[in-house]
């Protein structure tokens, strides 16, 4: 290596390590923030890591429950950073308050901070670096304490799944094939009902519960609605929220009361094959790739064809399955990424097939990658008829 291209080397890595890292906790931002400093607030705050070094600074009205942090981070109001009263009254003049404080003139943001923001930082020259990756790149990695998050958010996700299949278990079938229960026409919104109560003794919620009958389940995220029939597959994917710590679970089931038309009984067999062959392949070192092109590949030699209809998608056409974490959603994807499984990630195996004419079908478990495999977080009984 030439002199040049090492004084060059030298000086981006000296501004690498002196980079604040940013972090204003919006909605968007707010699994980041408690992942960074274990807060968690209805209104946005501003936090910066440098070096090991953790500052917060949160308005008045969050001073105490801020300082229960502990020392690891130093916590400040807008009234300590010496701003000018129109800079108390924003988000950006806390944050251009605390940088001067800290005498610092970098930071790198992520690819949801608010371009007003950035543009009001720069506007004082600071360099806004937007980071192309997560701003915490180590949550990808669960410590054994998150997988203990999740396994008990998971529970609970389990136990509200048994009470909806109860439900349907135990509905008997009008004239109009109607499912009735208690007297009453079963609809989604009173399955999801049944379910939203169940998670809450197990300090859980939930919002967007599906609970999708017929062709309602052909599309993976229609949440379902009015009342559900016998002879139809039903879709129940329960993710729930621990209200405590905040991690997640996730798991599907599809069921059915009565008798299923014969294609959509293949269907659920070809679906339950993908998901058992997949999560056999799920161990440190397994490409995340080839784990859903094994699943495309036993769907479509079940005869299960992916394609776009009259504008409407059809077959198999999600990825395989997410991480999961502070965020129900997280890296690493189980899709067409080249991304590699390590001991220590928490990912769901959901694959599905949905036909507009037949309904849907998904199963979905969430595990974790351990040094030789996988381990159920949760483990629930895949049964389809339930009556």
């Amino acid at each position: 290596m030439d002199f040049l291209s090492w004084a060059w080397n030298k000086r981006n890595m000296a501004k690498k390590l002196t980079t604040a890292t940013l972090l204003v906790a919006t909605a968007e931002e707010a699994s980041n923030l408690r992942y960074a400093c274990g807060f968690t607030a209805p209104d946005a705050v501003v936090f910066l890591k440098h070096g090991s070094a953790r500052h917060l600074v949160v308005p008045p009205l969050e001073l105490g429950r801020a300082q229960q942090l502990g020392g690891q981070t130093r916590i400040w109001t807008p009234a300590d950073l010496d701003v000018s009263d129109h800079e108390r009254r924003t988000l950006s003049g806390w944050t251009l308050g605390l940088l001067r404080k800290l005498k610092l003139d970098a930071v790198q943001v992520s690819r949801t901070f608010p371009l007003h923001m950035a543009r009001a930082l720069e506007s004082e020259g600071i360099r806004v670096d937007v980071c192309d990756t997560s701003l915490f790149p180590k949550r990808v990695i669960k410590s054994e304490q998150e997988i203990d998050n999740i396994r008990e958010a998971q529970r609970a996700a389990v136990a509200a799944m048994r009470k909806a299949q109860q439900c349907i278990q135990q509905a008997n079938v009008d004239r109009q094939g109607k499912l009735i229960w208690k007297n009453k026409t079963l609809t989604s919104e009173r399955v999801r009902f049944e379910i939203d109560v169940t998670l809450l003794h197990r300090n859980c919620i939930a919002q967007e519960t599906i609970v999708a009958g017929g062709r309602q389940g052909a599309d993976p995220h229609e949440r379902g609605s009015g009342p559900l029939y016998a002879g139809q597959p039903i879709v129940l994917d329960i993710f729930p929220q621990h209200r405590g710590h905040g991690y997640w679970g996730d798991i599907t089931r599809t069921v059915i009361n009565g008798t299923p038309h014969p294609e959509v009984l293949r269907m659920y067999h070809a679906v339950k094959k993908a998901q058992r062959e997949a999560l056999a392949m799920v161990r440190p070192g397994a490409r995340a790739d080839r784990i859903h092109q094994h699943v495309d590949q036993v769907l479509k030699e079940a005869g299960f064809e992916t394609s776009v209809s009259n504008g409407v998608a059809q077959g198999f056409f999600h990825s395989t399955g997410h991480g999961v974490g502070l965020d129900i959603h997280e890296a690493p994807r189980i899709s067409s990424s080249r991304q590699t499984l390590k001991k220590g990630h928490v990912i769901t195996i959901e694959p599905g097939l949905y036909y507009p004419s037949l309904g849907g079908i998904r199963i979905e478990d969430t595990v974790a990658v351990t040094a030789d495999g996988f381990e159920m977080l949760a483990g629930m009984k895949k049964a389809f008829q339930l009556a």
